[in-house]
């Protein structure tokens, strides 16, 4: 078997895009819960002697910097999620490249430690982001996922299946595993379909996958949040991505963490 990867994408509830009815001029007025995901999620990692790497949204680290504190004095890698959780070919470059180095400049100014990696908000990468990443010094992004059935990925235009794909001279591109089906690719790397998908199916589903490549899984802090509010004037099959089997989260992760052997994406980098 290859390579496990563990990681974490940092936001709260109300910056999920399936919530997209939020105003982000409000987002100062909801309730802010990271840290009762992010308990369960570090709690489990030290029962299980795993470590991951945290995709931290700036938002967070701005208003919560003692998650942030809390994740690094756990052991496990900062990373960086951009700061204001915008889909990157919705913005302009420039916009894009502020974005990354405020998230930066705080996440560094918390750990005292270099930020090495990224992940665009909701996979939304693209070829122009990684010439902004590259200048800014980072050493690799974990974005693409090459998934034809989601209406929100990005993509880029390079092809290899390497999970870690060198892509330009010092910088790596690690992929997200999509398994193959009858008709499509399916998504196999956490999240919605995660928690959709019944654990035994998907821990199968993950070996065979692992037999080929390595693997990189991951998670949002609110998946194991079920006393979240809960926004219903959404389109409901983004209402079913955020909700569906939420209360059980934990448990299949534990689950996940049993069967599984972990390591931060950085230490392949």
């Amino acid at each position: 078997m290859n390579e496990m990867y563990l990681s974490f994408d940092v936001e709260d509830w109300f910056h999920s895009h399936n919530l997209n009815s939020l105003d982000q001029s409000r987002w100062d007025e909801y309730e802010l819960r990271v840290q009762h995901g992010m308990n369960r999620i570090l709690d489990l990692l030290d029962k299980h002697d795993a470590k991951g790497t945290f995709f931290v949204l700036g938002y967070i680290a701005d208003r919560a910097p003692d998650v942030v504190a809390e994740i690094d004095d756990r052991g496990h890698e900062i990373a960086s999620h951009g700061y204001n959780h915008r889909l990157l070919y919705e913005q302009e470059p420039e916009e894009v490249r502020a974005d990354i180095a405020r998230s930066v400049d705080l996440l560094e100014s918390i750990t005292e430690n270099r930020v090495r990696g990224y992940r665009a908000p909701s996979f939304s990468i693209t070829d122009w982001a990684i010439e902004i990443l590259d200048d800014l010094g980072f050493e690799y992004d974990s974005s693409l996922f090459a998934a034809p059935i989601h209406d929100r990925y990005g993509g880029l235009s390079f092809d290899s299946t390497e999970t870690f794909a060198e892509i330009r001279d010092g910088f790596t591109e690690v992929q997200l595993p999509l398994i193959d089906a009858k008709i499509t690719r399916i998504p196999w790397a956490g999240g919605g379909y995660f928690r959709a998908i019944p654990y035994p199916i998907y821990e199968r589903g993950l070996k065979r996958i692992a037999k080929r490549r390595d693997c990189v899984f991951y998670l949002h802090p609110w998946e194991l949040d079920p006393d979240q509010p809960r926004v219903n004037d959404v389109k409901w099959q983004y209402r079913t991505r955020h909700y569906m089997n939420i209360g059980r989260t934990e448990r299949k992760l534990e689950c996940l963490l049993s069967d599984f052997d972990w390591k931060p994406i950085g230490e392949s980098v």
